[in-house]
């Protein structure tokens, strides 16, 4: 049995967006939770520590607003939001030449996978809508 396009847009999208909620959902916890693990972390890639909560209800909230908002702009705000997040922690590990460049570039090649099947999926209820 074959799948249409839109099954395979929907699938892919609950895929990548729940891939994307877990990886930021358990980094905002790890860094609420692991408070002096997430000071040494952020003192060793020289961002000042009181941006460690502010950040970890920053993902939470943004992964909120992707799931549950019905606001296109709100949803590309959180995104934009991540991809500046992941930028900044992929130019923090480059500086310090940390091996844990790795979660940053993996990161990214999600989040790109989570925005683009977002859009495709928006894009696809968009033109059910309309016919």
């Amino acid at each position: 049995m074959l799948m249409s396009n839109q099954s395979k847009t929907k699938l892919l999208y609950g895929i990548s967006i729940s891939l994307f909620s877990a990886i930021f959902v358990f980094s905002a916890l790890l860094t609420i939770i692991d408070v002096q693990g997430s000071y040494a972390e952020f003192q060793r890639l020289s961002f000042p520590t009181w941006l460690t909560y502010p950040t970890g209800i920053a993902k939470l909230l943004g992964v909120l607003a992707i799931l549950k908002s019905k606001s296109r702009s709100l949803k590309d705000l959180a995104f934009a939001g991540f991809l500046y997040d992941l930028l900044l922690a992929l130019g923090a590990h480059i500086a310090v030449w940390d091996i844990l460049v790795l979660g940053p570039v993996i990161s990214l090649v999600v989040w790109a996978f989570a925005f683009i099947t977002d859009r495709q999926y928006y894009e696809s209820r968009v033109t059910v809508l309309q016919e």
